[in-house]
């Protein structure tokens, strides 16, 4: 079909234009000799303006470089951008959600602030700067007043400083500048009471949920120690019945292996009754995609367990308090929870146990909400 260039009256940036409402961009470009010309369509994505344009400008750029073939090596001399683009070309796994990620934050905050440096002449002071035009404005519209100092510890240290890494290891770079974070960012979320909590917040689903067990598996993953991009990826395919199992893939979690858990009785009862035409256990009901975060149904757990605080990501705080408090070992229970921390659970991973892990895990929160089930 015929691309009606009226229907793109907005100049957004060289190459891209935008229709009335920001919704579709029509691209073009030349990569030797030859036009590339397409729509980036959004009008099914959750967003305002600002953040469109931003990953527009974003995709546009990723089709341009995948256009051209990236260089196969790098010096002193080269700017961060290169070292970045080979970087995510070459050492991360490209298919990883987590990887996405963190491209994304690099192309949003870094690219076009620090990234034509030349990866020598990257300095303390230039890593400061960066971080202080994030602390006064982001690029959506919760951070137009600046970001929070989790996202931008997360684009120091999970972005910048792997690329850093990878240039010493490259021979092209002697040490790391230092990186200095947001002093607020080293406070932590103290949860109290978490066992009674826990066993508030398991009653609760079962009680607003107990008619409907979509949004029962939902929350109870969440509650189980899932983050919410594991849960809203999951396939029917990671769910093995017969094995008591279910797999987070690769992809979709932040060490790039396959995680095995064990699948909790009460979840499996829930998502055997789930009745989906597609791939995905919990997809949206209206595009038939993943789902955006349901708000309006954790303002219903929210109101009724009193707990405003409550996030997808905060069922994870309160677990693991709990946990904590009924003495699950750290190894145990940071590989339940797929964590990272390479100093605490480096030969766990190694032996990829997340399977044990889980079930020890899972005893211990069978007993703290044992009883507050009606």
């Amino acid at each position: 079909m015929a691309i009606d260039l009226k229907e793109f009256p907005n100049d957004v940036d060289i190459g891209l234009k935008a229709n009335k409402n920001f919704t579709k961009f029509f691209y073009r470009f030349k990569i030797e000799g030859t036009t590339k010309r397409g729509i980036i369509d959004y009008s099914l994505k959750d967003w305002d303006k600002r953040t469109k344009v931003s990953n527009a400008k974003i995709e546009l750029e990723t089709k341009r470089k995948h256009g051209t073939a990236i260089k196969a090596s790098f010096t002193e001399n080269s700017p961060l951008n290169t070292v970045a683009d080979i970087y995510f070309e070459t050492v991360c796994n490209a298919k990883s959600n987590w990887t996405n990620e963190r491209l994304n934050a690099y192309n949003l905050y870094c690219r076009y602030s620090i990234g034509k440096k030349k990866i020598k002449d990257i300095k303390v002071l230039d890593i400061d700067r960066l971080r202080k035009e994030m602390e006064t404005k982001g690029h959506s519209k919760q951070t137009a007043n600046g970001c929070s100092p989790r996202t931008i510890k997360k684009v120091m240290m999970q972005s910048l400083k792997p690329i850093l890494q990878y240039a010493i290891d490259n021979k092209a770079l002697i040490d790391i500048p230092k990186i200095n974070l947001p002093k607020q960012h080293k406070a932590k979320k103290i949860v109290t009471d978490a066992g009674t909590k826990l066993a508030l917040l398991y009653k609760t689903i079962f009680a607003l949920y107990e008619d409907d067990p979509f949004y029962r598996a939902l929350f109870l993953f969440a509650l189980y120690g899932r983050r919410w991009n594991e849960i809203r990826t999951l396939k029917w395919t990671d769910i093995k019945f017969l094995e008591n199992t279910y797999t987070i893939r690769a992809e979709n979690n932040k060490i790039g292996i396959n995680q095995v858990y064990e699948l909790p009785i009460p979840i499996a009862e829930a998502v055997s009754q789930l009745r989906s035409q597609g791939d995905l256990i919990f997809e949206s009901p209206i595009t038939q995609q993943e789902l955006f975060t349901p708000k309006k149904q954790l303002a219903k757990i929210k109101k009724i367990a009193q707990m405003p605080e409550l996030t997808m990501h905060y069922f994870r705080h309160i677990l693991v308090s709990a946990m904590g408090e009924s003495g699950v070992a750290g190894t145990i229970l940071s590989a339940s929870l797929g964590h990272t921390n390479l100093d605490t659970v480096n030969q766990f991973y190694l032996s990829a146990n997340h399977t044990k892990a889980s079930v020890e895990a899972n005893k211990a929160l069978g007993i703290i909400v044992s009883g507050n089930r009606e």
